[in-house]
């Protein structure tokens, strides 16, 4: 049975997981299903923290999507400032980097965490494959705190 209290402690074990992960990596990710109005996306949460922008990958597995962003945040994480307009060759297959127009109905987690009260949301730029990438083995789950 859901209670507030319940949802309450689950949202606790995600804040906390989310801080702990993103100490100790840089960064995590954030898996959004999808539904019949949006489709499934993945992206960043903590890229920001190196003045970076975050990062967003639609129409992929959550796998493939955290190889990518991984990688890419890898990238960031060892100085490389990546912008709009940028290919950047991965393990897994290219990827382009294109502007994203706005982040605050997307990236909620992001935006929790690092936009500042009355401040524009915090920047993001959509990864699109230059073609097939090269698929990760894994299956899209929902988020273990979420049920």
């Amino acid at each position: 049975m859901d209670t507030p209290e319940r949802f309450t402690h689950q949202t606790d074990q995600y804040e906390a997981w989310q801080r702990e992960t993103i100490r100790a990596h840089g960064w995590a990710l954030q898996a959004v299903l999808g539904d019949e109005e949006s489709p499934p996306f993945v992206y960043t949460v903590g890229l920001a923290g190196f003045g970076h922008p975050e990062l967003i990958v639609f129409a992929t597995t959550q796998a493939t999507a955290a190889v990518v962003l991984n990688e890419l945040g890898e990238l960031v994480r060892a100085g490389e400032r990546l912008g709009a307009g940028t290919r950047v060759p991965l393990a897994c297959g290219a990827v382009h980097l294109l502007s994203f127009p706005d982040s605050e109905h997307w990236l909620f987690a992001a935006n929790d965490l690092y936009r500042t009260p009355g401040a524009p949301p915090v920047p993001v730029l959509l990864v699109v494959a230059d073609g097939d990438l090269e698929e990760a083995p894994g299956e899209d789950l929902p988020c273990p705190f979420c049920s």
